[in-house]
């Protein structure tokens, strides 16, 4: 029997930038894949938060998740709806209950999710929710917490705004390079002309880069915060 992965990811579109490769790599594999995105990913362009008013938008990124998800094989897909760049306004103990919630149903022992010092609010409530639900308590059934980068967030981020990134683990993703942005481009409405990161000559290009660092045509990096062999 294969793994059982969770991500938990905070909008529709931060799987395909931080992971695309890696899932499509796990599901190949036979491991399940499941994702949870905990936020919608659009109300937050509003000063005031008005679902109905970006409803359409929020569909729309619904259904690129679905395609994206196609196309790299995964298993299932589940939204929260939070509103988008306030989860900060958010009880931490509601959304980690909500992400427990499906990790016991999922039964995943690998867990990925954001990293820590994200300049993106959500990531950060998204990281620190997750780190709680998977507590190693002895019923838990995690093997391992992997934080994934995100073009636009990770990046942007400051040593005085809490630990840099700095990947401890390289995942060759050579053979997905093209699923990868196949899935970029589902999500094409979020994408921006380079050298804006997130773009898909950027996107690639950080494929080689972090592949570069390891010996590999392209890989997608992480920082596994914990691992029980």
């Amino acid at each position: 029997m294969g793994n059982q992965v969770a991500v938990i990811a905070a909008h529709p579109d931060d799987e395909v930038l931080g992971m695309a490769g890696t899932i499509a790599k796990h599901a190949l594999a036979g491991d399940e894949v499941h994702i949870l995105f905990i936020s919608d990913g659009v109300t937050g362009r509003d000063i005031l938060y008005d679902r109905e008013k970006r409803l359409h938008e929020i569909n729309e990124r619904k259904a690129s998740a679905k395609k994206s998800a196609e196309i790299l094989g995964i298993k299932s897909i589940e939204f929260l709806d939070y509103p988008n760049l306030r989860m900060d306004t958010v009880s931490v103990l509601e959304v980690t209950q909500k992400i427990e919630e499906r990790l016991k149903k999922w039964t995943a022992n690998i867990v990925y999710t954001h990293h820590s010092s994200d300049t993106n609010v959500d990531h950060g409530v998204c990281f620190k929710s997750t780190l709680i639900a998977c507590r190693p308590v002895p019923t838990s059934l995690v093997r391992s917490i992997r934080c994934f980068e995100v073009l636009s967030s990770t990046e942007y981020s400051v040593s005085n705004h809490g630990p840099l990134f700095e990947p401890n683990l390289f995942i060759d993703v050579q053979e997905f390079r093209d699923k990868k942005i196949d899935c970029i481009r589902t999500y094409d409405y979020e994408m921006r002309p380079s050298p804006f990161p997130r773009s898909e000559k950027v996107v690639d290009a950080q494929l080689t880069l972090r592949g570069s660092q390891v010996g590999l045509l392209a890989a997608e990096a992480f920082m596994e915060v914990r691992r029980i062999e």
